[in-house]
């Protein structure tokens, strides 16, 4: 069995490691690789190659990571409900001749945001990105209970588009573009920002001076600069290893059929990350 990951810039990636050892564990001939399409001068090109070499290959699906998430539902033969309403992909399943989309980024945040943050009754928070994982982030951020979701990018047009889906998806819920000087009770980063590759943080917590609770999804490095700011202050943090975890637990579901042991997945992550140099 085959599996890999399609991203710019993975070569730290820890998934391929995780489905490893989830497949050994298993007792099964299980090989997950890598296609690094860091430097391609034709971007669409190459993730499109990259597809078609899976696919000769005889591969069961592909994980998709930054900056392909959305750009890979155009190759794509069909959706997922959940990848189609959140309208981002990162798992690929090859099957009958046919590429489908699955976004199982939703499943793992929203699993590791109850059990960090706690279901929120209540709270006005702030989604830092508004790209292929920013969807599935701000989706399981309002099921989890918040009620009010403020959304920001450094592309306006973008930050209003999600802004716009999530309010279609769940009108019970406030959702708006952020312009600042806003009361929040959180903060959640879905952009590359604090990445070894992306280095800094996508906010000033100046600027969100009453947050409570930060979170971010980059889990390499696992402690984050804005994590480090957050944990400075005395806020209650959540890191981006659960997402990490759980959005690959189920992804090795869906290529193998095989039940995923998390509990064994997330130790084996925690060593992971130990051994990775800072």
């Amino acid at each position: 069995m085959k599996a890999a990951l399609i991203g710019n810039g993975i070569a730290a990636s820890l998934t391929p490691a995780l489905h490893e050892a989830e497949g050994r564990a298993h007792g099964a001939a299980y090989r997950y690789g890598r296609f690094d399409l860091a430097g391609a001068p034709e971007p669409a090109v190459a993730l499109q190659d990259a597809m078609t070499e899976a696919k000769a290959a005889g591969y069961m699906g592909v994980n998709v990571t930054y900056p392909y998430k959305q750009q890979i539902i155009a190759l794509l033969d069909d959706l997922s409900d959940g990848a189609r309403d959140i309208g981002s992909v990162n798992t690929v399943v090859f099957r009958d001749g046919r590429a489908v989309g699955h976004n199982t980024d939703y499943v793992g945040f929203h699993r590791a945001f109850v059990a960090k943050i706690g279901p929120l009754q209540h709270d006005t928070a702030l989604l830092l990105g508004a790209g292929g994982a920013g969807g599935a982030v701000g989706l399981a951020m309002l099921d989890a209970g918040v009620s009010c979701l403020y959304v920001h990018d450094h592309d306006a047009c973008v930050a209003e588009a999600l802004r716009a889906r999530l309010a279609r998806m769940r009108p019970q819920a406030e959702v708006f573009v952020w312009s600042g000087e806003i009361r929040l009770d959180g903060v959640i980063n879905a952009t590359p920002m604090g990445m070894a590759s992306h280095p800094g943080q996508a906010i000033d917590l100046d600027d969100v001076p009453h947050a409570k609770w930060v979170g971010d999804i980059v889990y390499f490095p696992h402690q984050t600069p804005l994590l480090q700011s957050a944990a400075a202050r005395g806020l209650h943090v959540m890191t981006g290893g659960g997402m990490a975890v759980g959005q690959a637990a189920a992804a090795f579901e869906l290529f193998t059929g095989l039940p995923v042991d998390v509990a064994r997945m997330t130790a084996h992550f925690h060593t992971l990350a130990q051994e990775v140099p800072a």
